[in-house]
């Protein structure tokens, strides 16, 4: 899928990562990107320490991203990074959803 169609359904699954993310971001959550492939979501977490919490709040969105789907969608994944993310890579992580000040 490309041009159109593939920016809107990326641009409606970036929503919904939003959406999922709702109420799950605490202070130890540096930034968070999504990524869309064709078939593969990625969610990038990049924290200020790896925690029993962080894990579980990163299983959440994932779970609340794949409920907001319909019956057959793309396979979701998910990431978690100590530390902040790399500016020069920044293109390679997708869209950037959110970023702490």
């Amino acid at each position: 899928m490309t041009g159109p169609d593939a920016l809107r359904r990326e641009n409606g699954i970036v929503l919904d990562a939003v959406q999922a993310l709702l109420g799950l971001i605490s202070s130890d959550v540096i930034a968070v990107a999504v990524l869309v492939e064709a078939h593969r979501v990625e969610l990038t977490f990049w924290v200020r320490g790896r925690t029993p919490e962080i894990e579980e709040d990163v299983d959440q969105a994932v779970f609340e991203l794949d409920a907001l789907f319909s019956e057959e969608h793309p396979l979701i994944e998910s990431r978690i990074h100590v530390g902040h993310p790399d500016p020069t890579m920044l293109g390679s992580y997708g869209r950037m959803i959110y970023w702490a000040k």
